[in-house]
């Protein structure tokens, strides 16, 4: 060998770590696909169509403009967070 030169490593070692790895992905069983859906989660689906459909049905009973007033009614009615009692005279 000449100075200052960097040998490659030799194939076969590289061929050697591929088979064990490919042997490895071998032997781990893979998990059996499910296909069909049971009944509890036919019907979990269902409820939650039903209800975002429900949902949708509300907020477009309302436009935007009275949905803000609303809001906007609520927030005068309830008393501020930060707001200090009078205490004594």
């Amino acid at each position: 060998l000449k100075k200052g030169r960097i040998t490659k490593p030799s194939k076969s070692k590289s061929k050697k770590s591929k088979k064990s790895k490919s042997s490895i992905a071998q032997e781990t069983p893979e998990e059996p696909t499910r296909q069909a859906k049971t009944e509890a989660e036919l019907k979990h689906e269902q409820m939650l169509q039903k209800r975002k459909l429900e949902q949708i049905e509300r907020q477009a009973q309302k436009s935007y403009r009275d949905r803000v007033k609303e809001f906007n009614e609520k927030l005068e009615n309830t008393p501020e967070q930060h707001d200090m009692p009078r205490v004594g005279g």
